[in-house]
């Protein structure tokens, strides 16, 4: 399938890329703050939200319109550990507990190169920490959780899904799993150019971090045998396309329950499209498909 007419034309009116040898994490923000400041205004409010800061770390939850207490899913944003936040990622939190019936739970990690590795693994795994000894207190089913996460915060979902136990699921939506490697995956040269996420922007991304081992790179965890069951979604115009397919391979051959789903003619970032975006509103509801069926096989 061709690249979705309505996702070219966004592209056409992207700026080039920067000079990634001077490129700052101030600049980066800058630019991802523009790029997604009309979704934000767009955004429809959420039912519910709360805002509070528990040991230092962020937390927000966002309610469904339903009654409680409700099952959790615990959301890591993407952007690189470097740039957006539970601002950013608020919009697509009310469209996945609206779309779910679930609370979500928006954990503002420390971003790098100010905060490297491993920070933002730390406050992933004190947010879920956070769910299940406070959550009750807040209306929340601290016994049925969802780890759920975009780009690197997919990546943050895989890390703590690999420790935690007792989670009802990870959902993984175009996760980072490794370094770009080019060789190991070839979406990164099949879609390195003109698709909004470059080789080198993941490559100064992975700068940023400074990341290495399982806990930064899922992919080289010897053993993913007794996670929970997963849902890993990727698109077709990604780099990032290969490496969480061939993750989501792993998983199946470890003995976890896996659906993947490639989603044709969208691009690296599509899901935060919803309302927008037909393929996106077709991830989400098979993400919030997938949700429930896990929350009431619990």
């Amino acid at each position: 399938m061709t690249l979705h007419p309505m996702l070219a034309q966004m592209l056409s009116l992207m700026p080039a890329e920067p000079d990634y040898g001077r490129h700052t994490a101030a600049a980066a923000r800058a630019a991802m703050q523009a790029r997604v400041g009309m979704l934000l205004a767009m955004a429809p409010r959420p039912a519910g939200r709360e805002d509070f800061v528990h040991d230092g770390l962020a937390l927000r939850i966002i309610r469904p319109d339903t009654p409680g207490p409700h099952p959790v899913i615990l959301f890591l944003h993407g952007g690189g550990w470097v740039v957006c936040s539970n601002d950013t990622h608020q919009p697509l939190a009310v469209a996945i507990a609206n779309a779910s019936g679930a609370a979500v739970v928006l954990v503002e990690y420390r971003l790098a190169p100010e905060h490297p590795f491993p920070a933002a693994v730390h406050d992933a795994r004190d947010g879920l920490i956070w769910v299940r000894r406070h959550g009750a207190a807040h209306g929340l089913d601290a016994n049925r959780i969802i780890v759920a996460g975009d780009s690197a915060g997919g990546n943050l979902a895989a890390v703590v899904a690999a420790h935690a136990h007792g989670l009802a699921g990870q959902w993984l939506i175009y996760p980072v799993t490794d370094w770009p490697d080019a060789a190991a995956y070839p979406s990164y040269v099949q879609n390195d150019v003109g698709f909004g996420l470059s080789t080198a922007a993941m490559r100064w991304y992975w700068q940023q971090y400074g990341g290495d081992g399982p806990d930064a790179r899922p992919m080289q965890r010897a053993d993913l045998a007794g996670q929970p069951p997963a849902l890993v979604q990727t698109a077709q115009y990604d780099v990032l396309r290969d490496e969480g397919e061939a993750y989501a391979a792993r998983l199946g051959a470890a003995g976890v329950p896996v659906q993947l789903t490639r989603h044709a003619g969208m691009i690296h970032g599509f899901l935060s499209m919803t309302g927008l975006l037909p393929g996106a509103d077709a991830a989400l509801a098979e993400g919030a498909a997938w949700v429930q069926a896990r929350f009431q096989s619990r």
